[in-house]
Formats: structure tokens, sequence, C-alpha cells
């Protein structure tokens, strides 16, 4: 039940650390979204309902924090979401290299989409901006992703543990 609860907390923490913080880092230069590598990770690791719902939160805190075009972000994190959750179940989620590829393309989708939705909304030409912006983008969280994984995957451990100890009596 405090899973349910602490969810929303923590990946709006997520979305701001992400904004905040990481891109001081990098210099403003390509932004890592740690959350698309937490978006493909509920892809292969949780089941539909749990993972859909963590995708759309996090769309939605990157919508009302970033985007200019409001449900863009909960569009692509839902789309990449059901994506990662078909190809996790049909391959081995648990080698770094196809994680890092896997991420490397799913970034390079999300650059594309967003080429296209400001091409047809507002008629700005960004296509310039997958070979500086987005394919660097993709280097980056296709190499950090292996990494992140192996700490999500300890991080879930952390929040489903139990006691399992039978009660004292008082």
């Amino acid at each position: 039940m405090i899973y349910y609860l602490l969810l929303p907390v923590l990946l709006l923490l997520l979305v701001i650390v992400q904004i905040t913080i990481l891109d001081l880092f990098s210099l403003g230069w390509i932004g890592m979204e740690i959350s698309l590598i937490v978006v493909i990770y509920a892809g292969f690791h949780l089941d539909a309902l749990r993972g859909g719902i963590l995708s759309l939160l996090l769309g939605f805190f990157l919508d009302c924090l970033t985007s200019a075009i409001f449900g863009l972000y909960m569009f692509l994190y839902v789309l990449i979401f059901y994506l990662s959750n078909i190809a996790g179940g049909k391959i081995y989620a648990g080698r770094p290299a196809l994680i890092a590829s896997f991420t490397a393309l799913c970034t390079l989708l999300e650059g594309a989409v967003i080429v296209f939705f400001y091409r047809f909304v507002f008629g700005a030409d960004i296509l310039d901006a997958i070979p500086k912006i987005f394919v660097p983008q993709a280097v980056v969280l296709g190499c950090m992703s292996p990494l992140f994984f192996v700490l999500l995957k300890r991080f879930e451990v952390f929040l489903h543990a139990e006691d399992r100890r039978p009660a004292r009596r008082i």
C-alpha cells in the first residue's frame, strides 16, 4: 500500500531532479532523461497496469513542467512503455548490450516523434536537432541505462521488502 502512495511523490522528485540538477551537469547541451530509462525498465519488469500508470504519471509530470505540447510526453512514455513491454516478453532483458541498444533506439524514437509533432503542430522545422541533440542523448542514455537498471532493480526490491517475522505478544 505504501508503494502506491509513495510512487507519485518519488516520480515527481525524479522529474524535478532530472530537470534541475542533471541539466547543470550536462550544461544544457543534452538532457539526461532518467525518466525514459525508468519507463523502459518498467516495460521490461512490471505488468501492464502498474507500468502503464507509472509511465503515464512520469509523462504527466514532464508535460506539466517542460512540454510546450501538453500530452506529448504522456503519449510518448506510454508508447515506449508498451513497446518495451512487448520487447521484454520476446527477448532476454538481462544483457547490458541489449539494454543499452534498446534504450538508445527508444531515445531516437522519442526524438523523431518530437520533431514530427513540432513540425505539424507549430510548423517549426527542427530536423537538424536530431544529429545535434538526440543522437548524443541516445548514446549517453544507452551507456547509462545498464547501470540504472541495476539500481532500479535494487530499489524495487527495497520497496517490496516485507517483514516475515511472526507478530510478538505484547
